[in-house]
């Protein structure tokens, strides 16, 4: 006899048998991560918080339950999550696990290198697509970026602009996913401890006042000329260098001495 859906009959009691979700409700485990995911990191999320039940929260992201028991799963591999017996689920790692120190790890040079790495694993891709699509006037706002950089009067107004021609592109490029990324390390490298450190590089290893113009300049030229494998390049040769840069200081912290 049909069921009336083209699942098959489960079997009475089977350890994965389905939990159906009403009419409208979402099927999807992966959808039911992400928005998990979602939840922990919204500004109001805290380590220790109890999160709502299974049932809670399918019915607030209109999901089926399945979905959200497998998703807390997941997180909880991830040390996201953790559950006690008769008192619910909690957001952060158990209690008995040490906390992760208020002064996060990645403000560090380390933390610097990880984001040059992230930079290089992105911006290049961006550079290219950009060079491919992006308008007349947006070269005209970015080649404005670049000639701000020139004449500025201090570090911070040369990062600013820095900081908005990298983002021209990341916009130019036209992939919102990306740019979302793009946003994201964005905000890491402006954090204030991070800020702090890439002052003490610069002060460190001061930089030719051409240098970072003329690289910004190849990226621009190669735009210009829809060459997205030249933009490419110039791209990564600029993060590379800024890389170098950045793997030296790191050296110079771990040994304490200038290399």
């Amino acid at each position: 006899m049909s069921n009336g859906s083209n699942r098959p009959p489960h079997p009475p009691g089977a350890p994965d048998t389905p939990l159906a979700p009403e009419d409208g409700v979402t099927e999807s485990s992966a959808v039911a991560l992400e928005r998990l995911r979602a939840i922990l990191v919204a500004p109001d999320a805290a380590p220790g918080q109890k999160l709502p039940t299974e049932r809670e929260l399918a019915a607030k992201l209109g999901l089926g339950r399945r979905e959200i028991r497998r998703a807390l799963e997941v997180l909880e591999a991830e040390g996201l999550i953790w559950r006690r017996q008769g008192a619910g689920t909690f957001t952060g790692p158990p209690q008995n696990i040490a906390q992760v120190p208020d002064d996060d790890i990645s403000a560090s040079p380390a933390g610097l290198l990880n984001l040059i790495e992230a930079r290089l694993a992105l911006e290049p891709s961006l550079a290219r697509l950009a060079a491919q699509r992006a308008a007349p006037e947006v070269m005209r706002r970015i080649a404005t970026c670049i000639d701000r950089i020139d004449s500025a009067k201090d570090a911070d107004s040369a990062d600013l602009w820095d900081s908005t021609l990298h983002r021209e592109i990341a916009q130019a490029a036209a992939n919102p996913l990306l740019l979302v990324l793009y946003d994201r390390l964005n905000a890491w490298r402006h954090d204030k401890r991070l800020l702090r450190l890439r002052t003490s590089l610069n002060e460190r290893h001061r930089v030719g006042a051409s240098y970072p113009q003329t690289e910004h300049r190849r990226i621009l030229a190669a735009m210009e000329a829809g060459d997205g494998a030249a933009a490419a390049q110039a791209m990564r040769d600029h993060l590379m260098d800024l890389h170098a840069l950045l793997l030296r200081y790191n050296q110079e912290e771990m040994t304490g001495h200038d290399l």
